[in-house]
């Protein structure tokens, strides 16, 4: 049975992550457990964003993503979504994830420089060992990428 963790200190010098929501899976529905955090600006409270982190070991990875975040469009350009995801990593570190995939439409410029900033690389078939999925991918026009979090 799947375990939630706490996490009571998710934060730079600028943001902070504060639990929105723990989604409870069920796998026979193809519902898998995920957090969900506010991004919160510490200097005045302000919740400028979303990011979830999906702990996710399923075929789905490869297609949907273990993180996806959106930011409110008056906080756009500031880098809190690269910075939310930098923290949210301490969460899958603790899950004992290595690595983790971050997709995005091929058309969201914003969001494929978010994910190339975290240094994730486009996915191979060295990552995807499943021409299938690669070909599922394309045909939805989704980037996916890989990010290694134990790199520093």
């Amino acid at each position: 049975m799947f375990q939630f963790l706490e996490f009571n200190d998710l934060k730079d010098n600028e943001i902070k992550l504060v639990l929105k929501s723990q989604d409870q899976p069920n796998y026979e529905k193809g519902i898998l457990p995920r957090y969900g955090f506010s991004i919160i600006r510490i200097s005045d409270g302000k919740d400028m964003g979303v990011v979830y982190f999906a702990v996710d070991t399923t075929r789905r990875q490869y297609l949907k993503g273990h993180l996806s975040y959106g930011i409110f469009p008056s906080y756009l350009g500031n880098n809190y979504a690269t910075k939310a995801c930098n923290l949210v990593k301490h969460v899958a570190l603790a899950h004992g994830f290595k690595r983790l995939f971050i997709g995005s439409l091929h058309d969201n410029i914003a969001s494929r420089k978010t994910i190339e900033k975290l240094g994730a690389t486009p996915v191979t078939v060295d990552d995807v060992h499943d021409d299938k999925i690669l070909q599922e991918l394309q045909k939805e026009k989704t980037d996916m990428y890989v990010w290694d979090i134990t790199v520093q």
